[in-house]
């Protein structure tokens, strides 16, 4: 199986890494990394990201969460550029 690039996200508050009062959300992005599959890419982040007991990761493929980011810049774009008639 071919490797993808993925965006790992944290998920659930914990005032030691992802504080709410703090305006943290609670699915925060956490890695970019590489792997075959999503389960993969988690598995090799628990290496490198902090969790506690009431966290867990998820895994989205990268292109996907940048499609989905570059889209949203392009709205947020076109309200800052009303269309003059």
């Amino acid at each position: 199986m071919k490797a993808k690039t993925y965006i790992i996200y944290r998920h659930g508050w914990n005032t030691n890494n992802q504080n709410p009062e703090a305006g943290l959300p609670e699915k925060m992005p956490v890695a970019r990394l590489e792997a075959t599959s999503p389960e993969e890419a988690c598995q090799r982040a628990r290496e490198q990201v902090t969790l506690y007991p009431n966290q867990y990761l998820s895994a989205e493929p990268a292109d996907e969460v940048d499609a989905r980011e570059n889209n949203l810049n392009l709205k947020a774009e076109a309200l800052e550029h009303p269309t003059l008639r």
